[in-house]
């Protein structure tokens, strides 16, 4: 039988799939029931920043006279307490299961991301999920100052805590292997491509605005995963549109150390996972494999690239990739 453990971001996993951070993955019980279900590791649901400022109830804020009390409560005043339910989650959980725990978490206050990644490592996480997101609606701020965001971010939670930190990315940034790269050299053991967010939508009965739940995209994923795979200096893991164990074996082949698994278990439960890796198991004995690290990574670029003799063949690839495609498609 093919040994199907891994190593992801320094963790020694029993296998590559994760359950990702969702509402499975927010209370003990869910943890217990996705490392029984047979998870390699599981990414808690995220702790964001406004959960702590939602807490401050009306009444709350009422027994305070000055804004500037308010303030203090919401900006760092009973920050000790603000991730309390996580850290209390994190250390029951760790008596109930073996599988790595990977807490994540999302701030807007830069100086925030350290002292939460801090909570949660005492606590007893194995690793960090750093769920960054920095919409770039601002006309006069470049890219490269909210990517230059991401970095800034990893080298102050690096000097933190000492347990291994991933960057969940979003699909919408425009240099991501450079940015991968730069984030490895912060200390980054691992980048996940890529955070689904809810998305706009526009109800055009009503004339309103509203958002609708983001969906992931496998072939996206897919795309960037083999292109950065062994080359951006940390592990890679996917997250987003997995729905069988082909798709898993797709990635792993474009070089992914892990993947994250949501929506599937969301709309099909914990079930769905045993299937998944039997999935796997059968493929990879049907076709001789011992190991993950036997087809990991061989259809990634960096593999095939070795058949161009200079960079600009690469180009020439892609571009006579695309024109194929193209003719083929419209052709009358």
């Amino acid at each position: 039988m093919a040994d199907l453990t891994t190593s992801f971001m320094g963790l020694e996993l029993a296998n590559p799939i994760i359950v990702g951070s969702c509402e499975l993955t927010g209370s003990v019980e869910g943890i217990v029931h996705a490392a029984e279900a047979g998870a390699g590791a599981v990414v808690l649901k995220s702790f964001f920043e406004e959960q702590f400022a939602g807490e401050v109830s009306p009444e709350e804020r009422g027994r305070f006279v000055s804004p500037e009390a308010i303030d203090y409560l919401e900006r760092g005043g009973l920050l000790e307490y603000a991730t309390q339910n996580t850290a209390r989650m994190i250390e029951e959980a760790k008596k109930e299961v073996n599988v790595p725990i990977i807490a994540s978490v999302n701030c807007r206050s830069p100086h925030l991301w350290p002292r939460f990644a801090r909570h949660f490592e005492e606590a007893g996480a194995d690793g960090l999920e750093l769920n960054i997101y920095f919409l770039p609606f601002d006309p006069q701020t470049p890219g490269s100052e909210y990517e230059n965001s991401h970095i800034e971010i990893m080298e102050e939670v690096r000097k933190s805590v000492s347990i291994p930190v991933s960057v969940k990315l979003s699909s919408g940034l425009t240099a991501l292997p450079h940015l991968s790269k730069k984030l490895a050299e912060a200390g980054c053991q691992a980048v996940v491509y890529f955070n689904w967010f809810l998305q706009p939508d526009i109800n055009i009965s009503n004339l309103e605005t509203r958002t609708i739940i983001g969906k992931g995209d496998l072939h996206q994923t897919l795309r960037w995963v083999a292109l950065c795979a062994g080359r951006v200096g940390c592990d890679i893991a996917s997250s987003g549109g997995v729905r069988r164990a082909d798709d898993i074996i797709k990635l792993i082949l474009a070089g992914a150390s892990a993947v994250q698994v949501a929506s599937l278990f969301l709309t099909q439960g914990l079930a769905a996972l045993p299937g998944l890796l039997d999935g796997l198991q059968a493929w990879m004995d049907e076709h001789g494999y011992q190991s993950l690290e036997d087809f990991r990574g061989e259809l990634s670029w960096k593999r095939q690239q070795l058949s161009f003799h200079e960079p600009r063949d690469a180009e020439a690839f892609f571009r006579s990739q695309y024109i194929k495609i193209y003719r083929s498609k419209f052709r009358v």
